[in-house]
Order: structure tokens, then C-alpha cells, then sequence
């Protein structure tokens, strides 16, 4: 299924970039780059976390469409992920993922679906007193539970909630619009749910994730993020994850994301670095 996704991504971002002069000229929402891009999960935001922001750049009585491709390629494993997302008013964001985890030594796979909710509670990202807060709902479902049930997961689907805020600044440091975004998220997420949910260890944490970004140019975004994560299993140790990544914005329509991201020990593999590349169309 994933690849009949990849395809239908191409084929929109091709779309997209056709006719990016038509849509461009009634796209005139937020600001470029405020949308953030599409995480791992599927909601809008950085790679490894969601952000505040919603997807795509609609404002208040406008709707907003994302879908994306992702490729990481880790030192032992890969990951690939496609999925969707729709923005409803700048208040409601739907989205889905698909992911599928390879394992290089012998391409065993395990796939995955999130699907999410976002709902923008009080604030705006650029202006006002009051940060941009969010708050999410990702429900996780496992498509192959074998491998999760033999590292001693306790389930294979698991529902994580999250609080999000976050603030942007025109005029930042160096005189850079820049951003920053906080969330707290309740979850019993073992590798990101890839091996499973829940533990002998422990069966769920609040976790807190952070990010960081910085325009260089009105195209041109780097920034960082950093998220905690459960360790709920004895046998297998989970370690946080953090990411540097460089996004290019050549117009409201199209992304292109590549990082470095460090995922520590996975599945008893230690030390799993490598990159990833992102690429989103938003209409």
C-alpha cells in the first residue's frame, strides 16, 4: 500500500508544481513556512514531533490539503513513511501515516498506521500576547504485532495525547524570524510504536518534546528538535532522539526537509544516526 501512496504523492506534488502560479495567487494565508512541515507521525510540524502549527498555510475560513513522502536510512534500519493531512479553518488538523520499518540484515518489516487530531485551542504564532496552544490525539495501530509481542510489548495499538505551544518572531535573534515550540506528550510509545506499546519496565510517560528553528533566508529554515521517549521495555533500551535539519521553501506550495537525525539504540542496535529527506506539497 505504501508504494500505491508514493506514487499518488508524486503525482500530487507534480500537480502542484504545475499549477503553483494558479494556486499561489488564492493562497494567500499565512505566512511561508509558518505551517512547518509533515512529521513522522503524519501531523503538521518538524520531522520527529508535531508542532503547534497546523498543516498547509490556510487561514481562518480557508481549508488547507498536505500530503508527503519521507526516506530515513539509519545505520541498521530504514524507515519510510507517506501520508496526508487536511487543515479545517487553521482550527481542526486531520492526518494519517503510514509507516514501514525495514531492518537492513535481513529485510524483515514492520508496518504501522497513526492517525491524528489537532485541534488549535487559544493564540496565534505570530501575533498577540498568547502562544499558539495546541492540543493533539494520535491513535496508533500496529500491522505487524509479532515482533512487538516477542520484545514483551504489552499491546499493539496505543493512543497518544499531547499539549502543544508554541511562538514565532519576525524580527529574532540575528534579526531572523525564528521559532519556538514546546510539547508535553502521555505516551506507552516503545519506538515510536514500532515495537509495540506498554512494557515490563514501565507502561507509559510523559515525555517532553522540543524544537527550534531559525530562517536564514525568506526560503531557507534550520533549526533542531528533541524528544524524550518512554522506555518501557527491560530487555530493550529506548534513548531519546534528536534531529538538525535544513527545510527549503520555494514557494507556499512545496518542502523539502533533509536532517540528521540521531536516534540512539534501537532494538538493541546502538548508535542508529543517519538522514532523512521529506518532501510535502500543500495546497
Amino acid at each position: 500500500m505504501i508504494n500505491k501512496m508514493k506514487l499518488f504523492i508524486a503525482a500530487y506534488l507534480l500537480l502542484v508544481s504545475l499549477f503553483v502560479p494558479c494556486v499561489s495567487a488564492h493562497a494567500d494565508g499565512r505566512i511561508k513556512g509558518t505551517g512547518g512541515v509533515s512529521s513522522v507521525n503524519g501531523a503538521g510540524g518538524g520531522g520527529l514531533i508535531p508542532w503547534a502549527t497546523l498543516t498547509s498555510l490556510a487561514s481562518e475560513e480557508q481549508r488547507g490539503f498536505t500530503a508527503f513522502t519521507t526516506y530515513t536510512d539509519l545505520d541498521d534500519f530504514t524507515l519510510e513513511v507517506a501520508g496526508a493531512a487536511m487543515n479545517f479553518n487553521d482550527r481542526v488538523e486531520l492526518s494519517y501515516a503510514r509507516q514501514r520499518f525495514t531492518i537492513k540484515a535481513n529485510d524483515a518489516q514492520i508496518a504501522q498506521d497513526k492517525y491524528g487530531l489537532k485541534v488549535r485551542v487559544v493564540g496565534n504564532l505570530l501575533y498577540g500576547k498568547v502562544p499558539q496552544i495546541a492540543a493533539g490525539i494520535e491513535r496508533n495501530r500496529l500491522l505487524d504485532p509479532a515482533t512487538a509481542r516477542a520484545v514483551g510489548a504489552t499491546d499493539d495499538n496505543g493512543t497518544d495525547f499531547y499539549i502543544s505551544a508554541a511562538r514565532a518572531w519576525i524580527d529574532g535573534p540575528f534579526h531572523r524570524t525564528s521559532m519556538f515550540n514546546v510539547n508535553l506528550r502521555y505516551s506507552q510509545a516503545n519506538q515510536y510504536g514500532l515495537l509495540g506499546y506498554g512494557g515490563d519496565a514501565r507502561d507509559s510517560r510523559v515525555q517532553v518534546e522540543v524544537a527550534a528553528a531559525m530562517f536564514l533566508t525568506r526560503s531557507i529554515a534550520i533549526g533542531a528538535e528533541y524528544r524524550q521517549k518512554p522506555d518501557n521495555l527491560s530487555a530493550l533500551r529506548e534513548d531519546e532522539a534528536t534531529d538538525v535539519f535544513v527545510a527549503w521553501f520555494p514557494n507556499k506550495n512545496i518542502s523539502i526537509t533533509g536532517a540528521y537525525v540521531m536516534l540512539g539504540e534501537i532494538a538493541g542496535a546502538a548508535q542508529q544516526n543517519g538522514f532523512y529527506l521529506s518532501i510535502q506539497g500543500a495546497l
